[in-house]
């Protein structure tokens, strides 16, 4: 049975989280969950739980646009969310004396990412406010809660019809009822495995055609809240998941919705294939060669939409897999990072390349029959970042050449490389990395070193969210260009804008709480 927001108010930790959260105090709040875990002995999934019930009433937004001076602007709401979900999945990757450090991240994070529409109309304080430039006083009241929990709704007869008629109202945007629908079905454990698959399908054919000349971008977001919901149901437990599923349900639902693209998918290959393409991923086993992947990369980079989507077709026509072609354009979402010099302009690369690793991450679990058309969005999305920000030459062979690693040893290039994320220097930090990579040293140490710097920033989850998803996808690339996934890794975390910038729960962290 599933827990209610009503009997998550009955947890002894319940009110002062709240209290923490609504006063907008980071270190408190992450003190209490901090005290859940190592004074309480409770989990860390029980912790999760508990929090993610006390901010989720907080964290909706009425809708992802809003209109200012005549002009859209672009409203998001998910980040308390992604990045509890990365910290469940980065936590490993942390030694032992490290392991709570990127949950408590996240946690500190929570306060200050509240009632995003009004924080970005100058009436609430937040990370978006001052990400804007906005001093806001502290206001005498709360924040607004856009989106009210629902009972569950019972709507047809059979699991295929209560599927169906679920996806019918989150595609219609139907907060409330889709919600209640979505309530509906995480309450059947017989349903929850078509449940999972339906709302990550939902998340990835949600993207819009192009970023280029647009503010208001969904830029994959609800393809990563799907995973950040699902994954977080199983971290917690689905029968004690009501905040997650509070947090971050109603908005996959919420506008616009983006479904253009993946309609224009479904006629192309309705025309290709008899199926549609259905049967592809029993047929279809061959590999790319290495000539191959390379220029589909160079195509993704270069060509246009056309081209890009005919080369795809003319693989799968050969019999070439959806693994193959999945983890050939994870390469081309990492050349987006790759080839960026321009601050401002990772969050391009970050948000193709985050994309890419779910819909990889959902083809691997998935056992559907629709995953060769996500690629089509998967190649459209690196495609598109990449012709607007004309990402047609590499530029990291140039730096790495005039790098001199010398006779340091692997902990050394360890040390340096940590020292040139946190200097923000983009150039070296790829250098570095090339040059411990192709040293031969150990691959673990490495990744265990990216993963604390990464946790070392604040108040951006997207700091280790890149993090994860490039681990994840270097683990499981079958390409020969796969280590190009793990320069794409330091080369964001280096590049891209810390917003504050704040060091504070770090600080803590070393002095507090690592030996606890």
């Amino acid at each position: 049975m599933l827990q209610t927001q009503t009997a998550a108010r009955q947890d002894p930790a319940f009110d002062a989280l709240t209290s923490a959260i609504l006063d907008r105090d980071q270190p408190r709040t992450a003190e209490l969950f901090f005290n859940m875990v190592t004074k309480e002995g409770r989990s860390v999934p029980d912790a999760v739980s508990v929090l993610m019930s006390a901010e989720a009433p907080f964290v909706q937004v009425p809708n992802h646009i809003n209109v200012k001076d005549g002009q859209i602007v672009l409203v998001n709401n998910d980040h308390t969310i992604l990045g509890l979900r990365t910290s469940s999945a980065l936590m490993p990757y942390l030694p032992k004396d490290y392991r709570l450090l990127p949950m408590l991240q996240s946690v500190w994070y929570v306060p200050a990412g509240l009632d995003i529409w009004n924080q970005l109309l100058g009436k609430y304080p937040g990370r978006y406010a001052t990400m804007k430039g906005m001093n806001v006083p502290p206001p005498d009241y709360g924040p607004v809660v856009w989106n009210q929990d629902q009972q569950p709704i019972r709507a047809g007869n059979t699991l295929e019809e209560r599927l169906h008629n679920h996806m019918v109202a989150a595609m219609a945007g139907d907060v409330p009822r889709s919600y209640g629908m979505f309530l509906d079905l995480a309450a059947d454990p017989d349903a929850r495995a078509a449940l999972r698959e339906q709302m990550m399908f939902l998340g990835l054919i949600d993207v819009q055609e192009t970023i280029a000349g647009r503010k208001a971008r969904n830029t994959g977001h609800k393809a990563l809240r799907a995973r950040a919901i699902c994954d977080l149901a199983d971290y917690v437990g689905w029968d004690k998941a009501h905040g997650v599923f509070y947090t971050g349900v109603p908005d996959m639902a919420v506008g616009p919705l983006y479904f253009s693209a993946y309609d224009a998918v479904c006629v192309l290959l309705s025309e290709a294939f008899d199926d549609g393409g259905k049967s592809l991923r029993e047929t279809n086993t061959k590999m790319l060669t290495p000539r191959q992947s390379e220029a589909f990369v160079d195509l993704l980079m270069n060509g246009d939409t056309n081209s890009v989507w005919a080369e795809l077709t003319a693989h799968l026509r050969d019999g070439v897999s959806i693994r193959s072609l999945g983890d050939t354009i994870q390469i081309g979402g990492a050349e987006l990072i790759l080839r960026n010099t321009v601050p401002r302009k990772f969050t391009d690369g970050q948000h193709g390349f985050d994309y890419c690793n779910t819909a990889n991450y959902w083809i691997r679990t998935s056992q559907g029959p629709y995953q060769h058309r996500i690629l089509y969005l998967m190649a459209n999305f690196v495609n598109d970042a990449a012709r607007a920000n004309g990402y047609q030459t590499s530029v990291i062979e140039q730096e790495i050449a005039g790098f001199n690693a010398g006779n340091r040893t692997a902990d050394r290039m360890l040390r340096d490389l940590d020292d040139a994320i946190m200097s923000f220097d983009i150039a070296r930090t790829t250098a570095t990395a090339d040059a411990y990579l192709r040293s031969g040293a150990d691959r673990t140490d490495y990744l265990t070193t990216v993963a604390i710097t990464a946790c070392k920033f604040q108040d951006d989850p997207h700091n280790q969210k890149i993090t994860h998803s490039t681990f994840e996808e270097y683990e499981h690339n079958s390409t020969h260009m796969k280590d190009r996934l793990l320069l794409a890794t330091v080369r964001q975390l280096a590049g891209w804008p810390k917003m504050p910038g704040e060091r504070d729960c770090y600080a803590r962290f070393m002095s507090d709480w690592i030996r606890h």
